[in-house]
């Protein structure tokens, strides 16, 4: 009897410690992925095949997009609704857990849609759209520092 009790006793402890650390953890706003690793000159741009430069233009297009409905809140990976100080209600988890969702599915429409055209772009054309997206990321990497 003593012995069911004690362990008994031992899966409560296991399990409220398990929920404790579990509450108030919400996962990063922005993506990881939403990373510029490198920015280019027009001059390397121009050296690139329409290819390369349609998987960079839709690569930066990600980026943004996973940026862009943060920017009042944060504009670094990493960063919690906790470490913002935003409550980690149920409905505070869920409206961020839906919006990443969201911007999910908007971008898998997005890269089918520029896959699909953006091979009939002028390659100019291409080179001065990422040279546009990167300096709207430049700006927005401005932004609080």
């Amino acid at each position: 009897m003593k012995k069911n009790i004690f362990l008994s006793f031992l899966i409560i402890i296991a399990v409220n410690s398990i929920n404790a650390q579990s509450t108030g953890v919400t996962k990063s706003l922005i993506s990881s992925s939403a990373i510029v690793k490198k920015y280019h000159q027009k001059a390397e741009l121009e050296k690139m095949k329409k290819g390369e430069l349609i998987d960079l233009y839709i690569e930066r297009i990600n980026i943004i997009i996973n940026r862009v409905p943060f920017i009042a809140l944060t504009n670094k990976r990493g960063v919690s609704i906790n470490d913002l100080g935003i409550p980690s209600t149920s409905n505070n988890i869920k409206l961020v857990e839906n919006q990443q969702e969201n911007i999910k599915v908007f971008l898998e429409g997005t890269e089918k849609f520029e896959r699909s055209l953006a091979p009939f772009a002028d390659t100019p054309d291409l080179i001065n759209a990422i040279i546009y997206l990167e300096s709207m990321l430049k700006e927005l990497k401005m932004i609080r520092e």
